[in-house]
């Protein structure tokens, strides 16, 4: 049974996206035809709806899963431009890697409310590329309550792409009541929603059926992303998202991948994650955290404290 298909703003899209973040050289050692296969395994199975950014340098994969399908799903792509020419090579870039005419969805990546007004030039001009067909749909994608509550009161966007989860993990600037009541906000304003680490960038992988179940059940949500490795954690998904328990074979193959805490390039040096590690496994050295594999025990306690998504369980 394929998953449901949304309305996302002017897109129909699954209900279980593909977040390809766990297909990029950020985070993944897949080939490019690797990667490709997975991505058409989950199109066949109903996982109709990609997410992708500019920064993920992942499009040779998508490019490779598109050449085999049928059709193409619907995909999302991000920058973070500041500038009109900026925003323009964006979106050139997206459509000559991937082979589109057109886009589906381009969004401004990882906003705030405060930093809004300086895209507002790469904004206008999304718009404006809306308005000439190159793009189908607007967006912006933000860890922030604040962010959330400001696009939704831009008619410059189509969809939100908010950070949610039942714990909070990685929101900015409040709780996870405050994100759903200035989501459901957003959704009464006429925005469409599709949600990003539901399972915590990894971190609540032990919780995994829980967090899904409760991301589910908000009633303004269009769509969630998430990423996934094997064709085992699509299926798992796959079940949850159908209102299924997930087969015992299934679930043991996701419970025996192997994982490891990933720390990003972008970490602060703010020391916050070091503080909450209780193994020992995290240091700091020269500016930046490190980990020790021996010590760590993929609790994701650190990641908790982390309020820019730098620390991953993958």
């Amino acid at each position: 049974m394929a998953p449901a298909m949304m309305k996302l703003g002017p897109l129909a899209v699954s209900r279980l996206g593909f977040g390809t973040l766990s297909l990029s050289p950020l985070q993944s050692s897949l080939e490019v035809e690797q990667g490709a296969e997975l991505l058409c395994y989950a199109w066949h199975r109903g996982v109709k709806f990609w997410d992708t950014a500019q920064i993920y340098d992942n499009y040779p994969v998508l490019l490779a899963a598109l050449r085999r399908l049928p059709q193409p799903p619907v995909i999302a792509t991000k920058t973070y431009a500041y500038t009109a020419a900026a925003a323009q090579v964006a979106v050139e870039e997206a459509r000559r890697a991937l082979g589109l005419d057109v886009l589906d969805l381009m969004m401004l990546h990882e906003q705030e409310a405060l930093t809004l007004p300086g895209h507002k030039p790469a904004l206008d001009w999304l718009v404006e590329a809306r308005e000439r067909g190159l793009i189908r749909a607007v967006g912006v994608s933000t860890h922030s309550v604040a962010c959330v509550l400001a696009a939704a009161e831009m008619p410059e966007f189509d969809v939100i792409h908010p950070l949610y989860n039942k714990w909070g993990v990685g929101i900015h600037d409040g709780s996870p009541g405050d994100m759903a009541a200035a989501i459901a906000k957003a959704k009464e304003l006429g925005k469409g929603i599709y949600a990003m680490k539901v399972l915590g960038g990894g971190t609540l992988y032990r919780q995994a059926d829980e967090a899904i179940v409760h991301v589910l059940a908000q009633p303004w949500l269009d769509s969630a992303v998430i990423g996934m490795a094997t064709r085992a954690e699509v299926d798992y998904n796959l079940a949850l998202f159908q209102g299924r328990k997930p087969d015992e074979e299934i679930a043991r193959q996701v419970g025996r991948r192997g994982r490891s805490l990933y720390i990003a390039d972008w970490c602060q040096g703010c020391g916050q994650c070091v503080q909450a590690c209780g193994q020992g496994a995290l240091v700091m050295a020269e500016g930046r955290v490190t980990v020790n594999p021996k010590l760590c025990i993929l609790c994701g306690y650190c990641s908790r404290r982390c309020q820019h998504m730098c620390l991953k369980i993958i």
